[in-house]
């Protein structure tokens, strides 16, 4: 029996400040910029601290999407 896809997974290697980010739909690896590595500890942060960490990914989504 297969492992199912993740829909949604971050990686980061805090010693060189890098950051990828992946998404079901693409099925690829997207890597961030290092500026972004900050703003990504953070999402991360959101989501592993969340009771419903699907839930809160859709409300970051809204707000950058200009939804609300």
């Amino acid at each position: 029996m297969e492992k199912p896809v993740p829909e949604f997974a971050i990686f980061q290697d805090s010693k060189r400040q890098r950051s990828a980010l992946w998404v079901k739909d693409t099925g690829e690896w997207i890597e961030c910029r290092s500026e972004e590595f900050l703003a990504i500890s953070v999402l991360a942060d959101m989501l592993r601290s969340s009771s419903n960490p699907t839930e809160t990914m859709k409300e970051i989504a809204k707000v950058i999407n200009g939804g609300s």
